[in-house]
């Protein structure tokens, strides 16, 4: 795993910023400090394991996004699957892990 503690904070502005939040409105909802907030936006603190997870659940992102930056998750398509997906039930799961298996397969026949 290739953590980087600047990634957090580069996610979490970004997210912040796309939902039109200031940083005191995040402050409250996460039930953090202003100035914590500011730090871990600007890289001089790391989060703790339950503000990682806080802002991960509250803004529906992968926790993949900041353990490996340097992926295709922030691709925006891959994004919307990651979150559809989430909605699927194990019946649905199953159908489109078949139907991507099915793809791969194909373009594997192909090349």
């Amino acid at each position: 795993m290739t953590y980087e503690p600047k990634q957090f904070g580069i996610v979490l502005r970004n997210a912040r910023m796309n939902q039109k939040l200031t940083q005191a409105e995040l402050a409250e909802l996460l039930d953090i400090s202003l100035s914590y907030l500011k730090d871990l936006e600007r890289f001089r603190n790391n989060p703790s394991y339950e503000i990682f997870e806080k802002v991960i659940h509250f803004f529906n992102l992968s926790a993949d996004t900041v353990v490996y930056p340097n992926q295709m998750i922030t691709d925006n398509t891959y994004q919307q699957i990651e979150r559809l997906l989430t909605r699927c039930s194990q019946k649905q799961l199953k159908v489109i892990l078949a139907t991507t298996k099915a793809l791969l397969s194909d373009d594997d026949n192909l090349s």
